[in-house]
């Protein structure tokens, strides 16, 4: 398998080409297996939460699904970077080498991060492969009444790499992975043997460089710290979280172990902890934990856990079973008294009490 072809099983599965998106095929809008929706947002693949506020953004891994406004308590969702009237201000300055503004009719965007700016402006950043291999930047403005968001500039990623994850530093350097590199299989993956690395790009810089002794099997998540001395990288193969020194690469620092699934996004929460989530492995209607494609699109529960950074102690924190209505789980975030999922798959995004 090509790694073009993996990264479309595994990171890309709900954004088209040879594998068509389940939405068509998905039950109605109704609760199901514990989990409530809302619908009719394709592929909301990753999850970030406005700082203090009500509002998550979710990204959209299907063509032109876009970015959108999640209300978690109006339990609605909007698109806010979408082809009728997409919003652009390119930084010229910051993104010189970005070729175009992004087209909104073939973004296919997920693995989101979100950095402080200006006071009540946020730095949005989104890998991308509709169009082009990249990474995307917008300013979330949450001055009004309802956030927005503009697109102000890109970085492409080496080679047409397709980029699977992305964070940011506060002084807007990026480090994005990439699960699989060319030559590297879907088997190599799951049979434990390095398949990706994590590049970086500094601002003034033309292009990412790949950070020496990153490499790992299936490289996915990816989140820096708060201090900006550390970054933590998801091995989807070996189903661990792994923290690195930002100043010194060559070995890590720590290692968290999952058992029962293998972690997607990573993402910080408040508490000082980490947060992932993925698919349940030991489902026996799918066969056992996936190792083909077909394994990856079979419906299965989902585990969310916490990680403490220090330690790298986790805790589970929530999960659910099998349902058709919702699987692919790639994030999980807690709002209020309540947990959001995002999912690679489903046209919806799912919510459920955080504590049963």
């Amino acid at each position: 398998m090509t790694h073009r072809a993996i990264v479309a099983v595994f990171a890309c599965l709900a954004v088209g080409g040879s594998m068509p998106t389940r939405a068509a095929q998905q039950p109605a809008c109704s609760p199901d297996g514990g989990l409530n929706f809302i619908c009719d947002v394709q592929a909301p693949e990753d999850l970030v939460l406005i700082p203090n506020t009500r509002w998550l953004i979710a990204s959209g891994m299907a063509a032109g699904s876009g970015l959108h406004l999640i209300d978690t308590q109006a339990k609605t969702a909007r698109n806010i970077y979408a082809a009728d009237a997409p919003s652009v201000r390119a930084d010229q300055r910051r993104y010189a080498s970005c070729p175009a503004s992004l087209d909104p009719r073939q973004a296919r965007l997920h693995g989101l991060s979100l950095r402080p700016a200006q006071a009540g402006r946020y730095t949005l950043y989104a890998t991308n492969h509709g169009g082009r291999e990249s990474i995307e930047v917008f300013e979330l403005d949450t001055r009004t009444a309802t956030p927005s968001a503009t697109w102000i500039g890109c970085v492409l990623t080496p080679d047409g790499l397709a980029a699977n994850s992305v964070a940011a530093f506060s002084d807007g350097s990026i480090v994005a992975t990439v699960l699989t590199l060319p030559g590297r299989t879907f088997e190599d993956l799951f049979a434990g043997r390095n398949t990706g690395a994590v590049f970086l790009w500094t601002p003034g810089s033309t292009a990412f460089r790949m950070l020496p002794g990153t490499e790992l099997p299936g490289n996915n998540g990816i989140e820096t710290s708060p201090d900006d001395r550390e970054f933590y990288v998801v091995s989807s193969g070996l189903k661990r979280i792994v923290a690195f020194a930002r100043d010194n690469t060559t070995s890590p620092l720590r290692v968290a172990q999952l058992t029962e699934f293998a972690p997607d996004n990573v993402r910080w929460i408040a508490g000082d902890r980490l947060i992932t989530a993925g698919m349940i492995d030991d489902e026996p209607l799918c066969g056992g934990a996936p190792t083909t494609p077909e394994g990856i699109r079979c419906a299965r529960g989902y585990i969310a856990a916490t990680i403490d950074p220090k330690t790298m102690a986790v805790t589970e924190l929530a999960r659910g079973p099998r349902t058709l209505s919702f699987s692919g789980t790639a994030i999980a975030m807690p709002v209020g008294d309540e947990l959001w999922l995002g999912s690679f798959t489903a046209d919806r995004l799912a919510y459920r009490p955080l504590k049963r």
